[in-house]
């Protein structure tokens, strides 16, 4: 009789001082966790901008990783990458104009100077009873209206001033949309520096 009592007091005293232990390490686990999450504890750092690589021995093109910092290997003017970048597609045989696939990689099939698709290219009309100038849209794909030597919409083309009454040169707005003042044999405002230098083309976009 006396060992089962000894026994059920030492098992008592065991749950006892179990409960004892327990309560303090919860409650500093409890109040730990809260300061790691909620009170300027470890937090995951989102990146938000992408920054163009400032590495000058760098050759890495497109979205690339230095020491867990995404850059973009092409070059922005406002030196932040905007998501238009692509390269542009290196394989010879390859006729796809535009935007493309090989793998799981995107390409763009036309030409720029800088080196990778900068968002800027859209395919010429292909329709030809259409008179729309400029960008538009035939059945959810869009094109320019006016005709480049590139074979491509290069994001420069400005329409003519349709206003008779206007005697503004180069380009000026109405009402929030650029026009070009001066005359031009294509039929629309190229923006051709070089052109202009010889005294027959626009000037530079404000």
């Amino acid at each position: 009789m006396f060992r089962m009592k000894g026994r059920l007091l030492a098992g008592a005293l065991c749950v006892m001082l179990a409960a004892m232990l327990a309560v303090p390490a919860a409650a500093h686990g409890c109040h730990g966790g809260r300061a790691q999450g909620h009170h300027g504890g470890y937090r995951q750092s989102v990146q938000t901008t992408i920054t163009v690589c400032p590495y000058d021995d760098c050759a890495l093109a497109g979205r690339h990783t230095h020491d867990g910092v995404i850059y973009c290997g092409y070059a922005h003017g406002t030196g932040v990458c905007d998501g238009n970048c692509g390269a542009l597609c290196p394989l010879e045989d390859c006729a796809l104009a535009g935007r493309h696939l090989h793998g799981r990689t995107a390409y763009c099939g036309y030409g720029h100077e800088a080196g990778f698709c900068d968002g800027a290219c859209q395919a010429l009309c292909p329709y030809e009873d259409c008179d729309l100038a400029g960008r538009h849209v035939h059945s959810g794909v869009p094109y320019c209206g006016y005709g480049h030597e590139a074979g491509f919409c290069d994001g420069a083309c400005r329409a003519l001033c349709p206003y008779e009454d206007c005697t503004l040169a180069g380009p000026h707005d109405h009402e929030g949309f650029l026009y070009c003042g001066d005359a031009h044999e294509s039929g629309f405002c190229c923006g051709d520096h070089h052109a202009a230098a010889a005294g027959h083309g626009c000037g530079h976009w404000a």
